[in-house]
């Protein structure tokens, strides 16, 4: 057994002791009379926006789904105006020698489409109430009745993009030309 000196022991003791800080931290600081508090956190259940806390992993989990399920929907937000219902697909040039040739690089799959046609259906709407917002990564349409922001899967060219509205049907019909970094290489 090994027997320590006094003196080895208060060198030990201050090897041990946790080193005074450079900086004097909040709980370091003198007290000044002040308390600042915060109620934030004491906001109701029901002023947050959340229905219950779960108590389960499942309740969480379908908590969550409801969540993203309504953060999801397009023009979530906008009570007061309806979501339109739209499609979107992709529109190709194709030409004689494409289709019966397979001479040129163009594929079956969307990477050698030039267009998006999207198709806005809005029962009970004009032409004239239509207001129609073209960006490079969305598109935005306001009536009266129906509110729809839209997020492109592809980067378009709002300049050369155009619309057109089908009054028969009720329908905007918006084509919108791809701008792709490597369409170079597709066309």
């Amino acid at each position: 057994m090994v027997e320590f000196t006094p003196m080895q022991l208060e060198k030990l003791t201050e090897l041990l002791r946790t080193p005074e800080p450079d900086v004097l931290q909040g709980d370091d600081l003198p007290s000044k009379g002040c308390e600042i508090t915060s109620n934030r956190d004491n906001v109701p259940n029901e002023q947050k926006g959340c229905t219950k806390t779960p108590k389960t992993i499942e309740e969480f989990e379908a908590q969550e789904a409801e969540e993203a399920e309504k953060l999801g929907q397009v023009g979530a937000g906008l009570s007061d105006r309806k979501t339109p219902v739209y499609t979107m697909n992709y529109q190709q040039a194709v030409t004689a020698e494409d289709v019966f040739l397979q001479i040129g690089p163009k594929t079956t799959g969307s990477a050698s489409c030039e267009n998006l046609i999207v198709r806005i259906k809005m029962p009970g709407d004009k032409k004239e109430n239509v207001d129609l917002s073209v960006e490079t990564g969305r598109v935005t349409v306001s009536s009266s009745q129906h509110y729809l922001l839209l997020e492109l899967p592809h980067a378009i060219n709002p300049d050369t993009s155009n619309a057109s509205w089908d009054s028969s049907e009720e329908t905007l019909v918006l084509t919108l030309k791809l701008d792709r970094e490597f369409d170079f290489i597709n066309f």
